[in-house]
């Protein structure tokens, strides 16, 4: 556990199994671009000439940062127990979801929740490794963001697909749910002395309007 505030980082492996086939196609074109671009510059082809050859360095550029964005981009994909929220972070976009915004977690089969009659060939093949796993669900009392922003950032297989919630697939979902299950309820302990605090008050201000509106009377 990486602290008493802060939860471990667990990968969200949906990415990794989306982003892994790009890797070696996106080197291989990079080579084979940048390769052509050094011999086009250095006069060893005599196709493309200057300066045309510049294409073929900005795609080879282009395809190289792709290759690291699939290489990379995986690592940066976690999700973690916070001290007030859990943090979801993927490789473009990093959303925080209050626990006041939690309702409940559970288990969930994922070959349940999008059985493969219901996916296509491609979105059957990225969730096949993962059917017969377990991934954890967090059911929301309300989405964060509209739903169509989150399907922009978001993978469609990290969102509950019949209502408000998250779909994490990771290594330990039990770990996971152990963890956001004793920060919530640290959270909950914390915010319960204010709440109370504020209802005392609430009830007085309630109290003396009463009070006063009877002396008018």
């Amino acid at each position: 556990m990486a602290s008493q505030n802060f939860g471990d980082r667990f990968r969200l492996l949906i990415y990794d199994r989306a982003l892994s086939p790009h890797r070696r196609p996106a080197f291989l074109l990079a080579t084979l671009l940048l390769g052509l671009w050094y011999l086009a510059s250095n006069r060893s082809v005599a196709w493309p000439q200057p300066p045309a050859d510049g294409w073929l360095l900005a795609g080879g550029l282009v395809s190289l940062a792709y290759w690291l964005f699939a290489l990379l981009g995986p690592r940066l994909a976690y999700v973690q127990p916070r001290q007030d929220h859990l943090r979801l972070q993927t490789p473009i976009y990093r959303l925080k979801v209050s626990y006041r915004r939690i309702h409940n977690t559970r288990p969930l089969d994922i070959v349940k929740v999008f059985p493969p009659g219901s996916l296509h060939g491609r979105e059957r093949r990225l969730l096949e490794p993962f059917y017969g796993d377990t991934a954890l669900g967090v059911d929301l009392r309300g989405w964060p963001l509209s739903p169509g922003l989150l399907r922009l950032f978001f993978s469609r297989f990290l969102l509950a697909p019949d209502q408000p919630g998250l779909l994490l697939v990771v290594d330990d979902w039990m770990a996971l749910s152990n963890q956001l299950a004793s920060r919530m309820d640290h959270w909950r302990a914390a915010q319960a002395p204010a709440d109370q605090a504020f209802s005392d008050a609430a009830r007085i201000l309630q109290a003396n309007g009463e009070r006063r509106s009877f002396w008018r009377r």
